[in-house]
């Protein structure tokens, strides 16, 4: 019976392209083995990174932009 540590490790290396050009970085990921790590037959875990932040204050307003990168693994059907 495989674990589902192994088959998110298996998920992470297989999409790592994809997860970087999204903003995953290494830190996230090592947060989602880490969590793997813990609870080996886990059906679902995730980490949330904020990775940039802007802020612009002029004239009595303020314009905040936020990128909140969400990654979640988890088994399906």
């Amino acid at each position: 019976m495989d674990m589902h540590k192994e088959k998110y490790e298996e998920l992470l290396r297989r999409f790592s392209q994809e997860l970087y050009e999204v903003g995953v970085n290494e830190n996230l990921q090592g947060l989602i083995k880490d969590q793997a790590e813990r609870t080996p037959n886990v059906i679902s875990t995730k980490a949330e990174e904020v990775t940039d932040r802007f802020t612009y204050r002029h004239g009595g307003y303020m314009i905040e932009a936020v990128r909140t990168v969400k990654l979640i693994v988890k088994t399906t059907k």
